[in-house]
């Protein structure tokens, strides 16, 4: 009995319905806000990831500009560059590791 009267009374019925709607089909429903949470904690990373890079970018830049030494290693290492009397030899290291791994 004390069941049904609680179920009869508009004011409850009325508050649990809008509930209801506010947090599962809303505009901005608990589902919509977990998701953006989600999404937001993913670029506040990716942020954090792509600013040491830029840092590490930096140094390097640094480097190259005042350091002779880093520059002649940099376009060697990159570039294949090489002084009139040297020979570069350039190793495939990549495709020894595919046959390792297709045998």
């Amino acid at each position: 009995m004390k069941i049904l009267s609680i179920l009869k009374n508009k004011y409850l019925i009325v508050s649990v319905l809008f509930l209801v709607w506010v947090f599962f089909f809303a505009q901005y429903d608990l589902i919509s806000q977990k998701n953006q949470k989600d999404e937001l904690d993913a670029m506040e990373q990716k942020i954090e990831y792509l600013e040491k890079e830029v840092n590490i970018l930096q140094q390097e830049k640094n480097l190259l500009k005042n350091d002779s030494i880093t520059l002649e290693k940099y376009a060697r290492e990159k570039y294949y560059m090489k002084k009139n009397n040297e020979d570069v030899f350039v190793f495939d290291t990549i495709q020894k590791n595919i046959s390792k791994a297709i045998k």
